[in-house]
């Protein structure tokens, strides 16, 4: 049955080739980044400088490096700000006919709004028709105002059009424009800026970007869905801002066929300039994104003009030279045929009987793996539903390092500890080959469809060596040390709980605690490692893990030599060394990394972690042992 399992497992390797060589080829010809700059600060400038224009500053963003401008629908209050209107509250008003002695207001215009005047040519009441409830004329000393009752803010808040005269500039200047557009609480509002949204489509309007935290109609299915295919038809490409799950844009993104790109919006400072381009780099060569929206806090565009050039020099100067900046723009379309991920399904259902067998030497339990995994497949491969594959794939992400650290172990055989190590980080690539096959296709790379379950994987198998290693030792006891050794145990659960207890358990549960705030995006990093990691990343162009290079590899080959000596003892050593590998599977579960890069990143921690592993070998037998006795002989006497 072994030799049947192998077989299975070789072919299932072998046959899902094409699928890994795909994902490669694909994140591999797509390097082009794009950086953009919100309108919104740039009306800012204006108001402040009234000797700056568009032009100029469009003209400077694009020699800086600049690709694309965001814009924000006006709304009554930019307009004002643009001057283009002139809006008077009916408070104002009133006090304005009072002190120039007119005839006093009446109703409807005694109700709380505006009173507003188009200057110049533009035409406020021809642009807002249908906009709101209530429109009235009204005319003093000549001017002609459009009343609009309602609550000020409402108001002044309310989005009316995309200026077409700043989308025109844009593009004559050579760059892109990127329409943002909100979920709008009103209904008509909604779908009026969603016309307005497809009626500003045209070459160089090709993405769009949504405010807030939800996408629109997103608490309407129906909407939602019409949504989706208008911006299918549209031509329109959607963009994900990173650490802002919108409600809805996953909707959105398979309704659009997936045609989206990731975003990192970040603030720039003069303070954080040479922070944000390695921010911008970082995230370009190892997440696969492809926007960058700047997010220029100085208010005065004379300061703000020189950060961003500093800042795209900086990106420019340690951007890999495989990049490109340009439009950016979503990865070419791929999935895995059913076949492939059939014969990776019978890969699983080897990895995990096999693992079971060797870590378990039990029969019922080999049986238990053997028809539970083939019963998952069995079922995906008739209802077809990613949660069972994630299943599978966190069931190998599980067992993988499980089986890594606790393969059968041959001191006395030559190359043993090169031979052993090869053989642990082998079964963790082969767990992790399966998962990259089995999660393969664009809604993993886009960040769209997420592995779940890394907490469980930093846990479990931490849990399950420790109790092998208590388990394993307790079998080399005899009897009358059993005895003992339970008295002992009892012992300590009936003692007095005193206050070093307290210290002791208060260190370990911090220990374990600092352990689980390192895993995940949120982790916690200080100053000095961030500042290690960064020195990493510019000689060997992506950082190694340290709980892998530093912390679990070293004590894994520790643990092989110290098995030659203490057969039981080395275990517990295990339980440290099994974080190098459940680490090193956990990389390749950030499915949005491009894979190269979580290649390259692991090859350094294996190679690394077994140089310092040896070092540890040197250390232990040179001045550790040396140490011991010291101890012992001061001790005896």
């Amino acid at each position: 049955m072994k030799k049947v399992l192998i077989g299975m497992l070789l072919v299932a390797l072998v046959l899902t080739i094409p699928t890994v060589v795909q994902r490669v080829q694909i994140e591999e010809a797509n390097k082009s980044i794009e950086t953009i700059v919100p309108y919104k600060y740039t009306l800012d400038w204006m108001v402040e400088d009234p000797n700056l224009t568009l032009k100029q500053i469009v003209t400077d963003f694009k020699n800086t490096g600049v690709q694309s401008v965001s814009l924000e629908p006006d709304t009554v209050s930019s307009l004002e700000r643009k001057r283009l209107i002139t809006a008077v509250s009916t408070s104002r008003m009133h006090e304005y006919l009072l002190l120039t002695q007119q005839a006093p207001l009446e109703a409807p215009f005694t109700r709380p709004g505006l009173f507003i005047h188009s200057n110049a040519s533009f035409d406020f009441e021809k642009v807002t028709e249908g906009f709101f409830e209530e429109q009235h004329r009204f005319t003093v000393n000549g001017s002609d105002y459009v009343f609009i009752p309602g609550k000020v803010d409402t108001i002044l808040s309310t989005p009316v059009t995309y200026d077409r005269e700043v989308i025109e500039t844009v593009l004559n200047a050579g760059m892109m424009v990127i329409p943002r557009i909100g979920n709008y609480s009103d209904e008509d509002q909604l779908e009026r800026m969603t016309d307005e949204l497809f009626a500003i489509k045209q070459p160089g309007i090709d993405k769009v970007l949504f405010s807030g935290s939800d996408a629109p109609f997103s608490s309407d299915p129906v909407g939602l869905k019409k949504f989706g295919e208008q911006l299918n038809t549209a031509g329109y490409e959607l963009m994900s801002i990173e650490f802002n799950d919108q409600s809805g844009l996953n909707q959105l993104a398979y309704l659009n066929e997936l045609n989206l790109v990731r975003l990192h919006s970040l603030g720039v400072t003069e303070d954080n300039i040479t922070e944000s381009a390695e921010k911008i780099v970082r995230a370009a060569k190892e997440r696969n994104f492809r926007a960058f929206f700047l997010n220029l806090t100085p208010e005065k565009y004379e300061q703000a003009l020189p950060v961003l050039q500093n800042l795209q020099t900086k990106v420019d100067a340690t951007l890999p030279a495989s990049f490109a900046r340009d439009d950016s723009r979503t990865f070419e379309t791929y999935s895995v045929p059913l076949w492939q991920t059939a014969i990776a399904l019978l890969g699983v259902i080897a990895f995990l009987t096999l693992a079971a067998q060797s870590v378990f030497k039990n029969k019922k339990l080999t049986l238990l793996a053997l028809s539970g995994s083939a019963l998952f497949a069995l079922l995906y491969l008739i209802i077809q539903q990613s949660m069972i594959l994630k299943a599978l794939a966190l069931a190998v992400a599980i067992t993988a390092p499980i089986w890594a650290v606790l393969l059968k172990k041959e001191p006395q055989k030559k190359w043993y500890l090169i031979k052993s190590y090869a053989q642990a980080v082998g079964i963790a690539a082969i767990g992790i080959w399966l998962i990259v096959v089995l999660l393969s296709g664009n809604q993993y790379i886009l960040g769209i469809d997420l592995f779940r379950g890394v907490s469980l994987i930093y846990i479990v198998p931490l849990a399950v060596v420790a109790v092998y290693a208590v388990w394993i030792n307790s079998k080399f006891l005899s009897k009358t040390s059993a005895v003992y050794l339970r008295t002992i145990i009892e012992t300590l659960l009936k003692a007095p709980v005193i206050y070093w207890h307290i210290i002791v358990i208060a260190i370990f549960s911090g220990i374990v605690i600092y352990y689980l705030s390192r895993t995940g995006n949120a982790g916690e990093v200080s100053t000095i490692e961030l500042q290690l990691r960064s020195l990493l990343e510019q000689i060997l162009y992506v950082r190694p893990r340290t709980k892998e290079f530093l912390i679990g590899f070293p004590l894994f080959v520790l643990a092989l030599h110290i098995a030659k000596s203490y057969p039981k003892g080395y275990y517990f050593l295990l339980i440290p060394g099994v974080i190098g590998f459940l680490s090193l599977v956990n990389t390749f579960t950030h499915l949005h990394i491009p894979l190269l890069i979580s290649l390259l990143r692991s090859g350094y921690s294996i190679v690394f972690g077994l140089i310092i592993g040896l070092v540890l070998i040197w250390l232990y037998e040179n001045v550790g042992k040396k140490i011991v006795t010291i101890i012992r002989v001061r001790w005896q006497a």
